[in-house]
């Protein structure tokens, strides 16, 4: 079932129906499984223009071209354009019929590669000059690298994209679609073990509990979400040299270069080179606290995903285990253990994505970054980080997130009030808790945030 999605919808559909003088063009780019090509069956659904969808495979570009010619004759209903393979004849062959038309070529790295010299976008761009408006045409692809670099200004197609969309897993709220029935712990508990990738979501039977869905979904080897996971998601990640040591690593946290060349044996530099290629493919995000902006030494990195976190803390390490002791027993002895910690790193996540939804919705003007806070005690000789921290112009405020099954008590809000206030040259004005389950006191003294103000807010921005 599709779910969300709406923005991306009404902003594609804005640029097809728009009129211009010349062919427009849209960019789709993204993760493999986040959606691309649902995104892409919605719009053709909902277009009452002709839509010719065509999804590139890797192959030799004769081939590609003449599946390419039978979609364009499946879609029109004429025969004869699959005898076309040349693409400006069976472009003018479209524009003839004075018909509007819009052209989604999903996966479009693939045919670009197969072309002679991979200069396929210079004769889309030739192509483009002598159409008219009555011509969208849609380029998606899931090499993040690659498709970005269509919309550099050295490009052929620089400045042809009315409209470039960056399609990413969903936040927690967007997530929580696919399981609104749930309590807001229950809710969290599920995104931060499921993610936002819908292929995952999808395959979710919530009334059956957390538990059962990561056994039968997650831990069964030869399920959709398992090998869509392990033989496509991570496909390209595996080209990376040293790219699955580097995430499991990063499985349940988030490290520095130093400690993942350590944990790797590898070089520092070395490791930084295939750090970046991980940040290219938007696998892997850096981090910094947000009073230490340029410090190097308080830059982390982390996977991007909650999905993947899971599947590299828990699955990938283990699977001779999962089929060793079967999904149950597996789940008995390496997750539940640890689960309810897994959950609660990932929820810290969630309050700055709650955060930047209100500053959207235009609740949170004063709002100017949002981060961790890194302290230093050095009476004690220790540091840390709070959980999140909201940077005004009066000063910071300082939430400590705690995902507990009960409500919170005032004791240990004020025991954490007190951890907050001994940090010298601190300028906190104020100091905030986060409990999905709510709170045993009034709010008064303290910023408060339950389960039900995230997900109570409007999920369309």
């Amino acid at each position: 079932m599709f779910r969300n999605r709406e923005k991306e919808i009404k902003s594609i559909e804005n640029v097809i129906a728009k009129a211009s003088n010349k062919a427009k063009a849209i960019l789709i780019y993204g993760r493999r499984r986040v959606g691309k090509s649902s995104l892409l069956d919605e719009i053709k659904r909902r277009c009452s223009k002709t839509f010719i969808y065509f999804t590139a495979t890797k192959s030799r570009f004769e081939i590609i071209s003449s599946r390419f010619a039978a979609a364009v004759a499946e879609e029109t209903g004429e025969d004869f354009y699959r005898h076309i393979n040349d693409m400006h004849a069976l472009l003018m062959a479209l524009r003839s019929t004075g018909k509007d038309y819009v052209i989604a070529i999903d996966e479009y790295q693939y045919m670009k590669e197969a072309y002679k010299d991979g200069n396929l976008d210079s004769i889309f761009q030739a192509e483009m000059e002598h159409l008219t408006g009555s011509f969208t045409f849609i380029f998606s692809g899931s090499y993040i690298s690659e498709m970005k670099k269509m919309n550099d200004v050295s490009e052929p197609l620089y400045g042809r994209f009315q409209l470039s969309i960056n399609l990413k897993p969903f936040d927690y709220l967007d997530s929580s679609a696919f399981y609104e029935t749930l309590s807001p712990y229950e809710k969290i508990g599920f995104y931060a073990v499921f993610g936002g990738y819908p292929f995952a979501l999808d395959y979710i039977e919530p009334e059956k509990g957390l538990r059962w869905n990561i056994e039968n979904i997650l831990l069964d080897t030869k399920g959709y979400v398992y090998t869509s996971l392990r033989y496509a998601l991570l496909k390209e990640i595996f080209k990376i040299e040293t790219a699955e040591s580097i995430l499991l690593v990063l499985g349940n946290g988030k490290a520095r270069n130093s400690e993942i060349a350590s944990s790797t044996s590898s070089s520092a530099a070395s490791v930084s080179i295939e750090i970046r290629k991980l940040m290219e493919m938007e696998i892997v995000s850096s981090t910094f606290p947000i009073n230490r902006h340029k410090d190097e030494k308080k830059t982390f990195y982390e996977i991007s995903d909650n999905l993947l976190r899971f599947f590299y803390a828990y699955i990938l390490p283990n699977e001779n285990e999962i089929e060793l002791r079967g999904p149950s027993t597996f789940y008995k002895r390496f997750i539940e253990p640890s689960l309810p910690d897994f959950i609660a790193r990932r929820f810290e996540h969630i309050i700055p994505e709650y955060l930047r939804r209100l500053i959207r919705l235009g609740k949170a003007d004063d709002i100017l970054d949002i981060g961790t806070y890194w302290y230093d005690l050095p009476k004690e000789k220790k540091n840390g980080e709070f959980d999140c921290a909201i940077k005004k112009d009066s000063g910071y405020t300082i939430i400590e997130c705690k995902y507990l099954k009960d409500k919170m008590p005032e004791s240990l809000a004020r025991s954490e009030a007190k951890k907050i206030e001994m940090i010298e040259n601190l300028n906190v004005n104020e100091i905030g808790f986060a409990c999905p389950n709510g709170f045993e006191f009034k709010k008064g003294r303290f910023l408060l945030i339950d389960g039900e103000d995230l997900y109570s807010i409007p999920r369309i921005i």
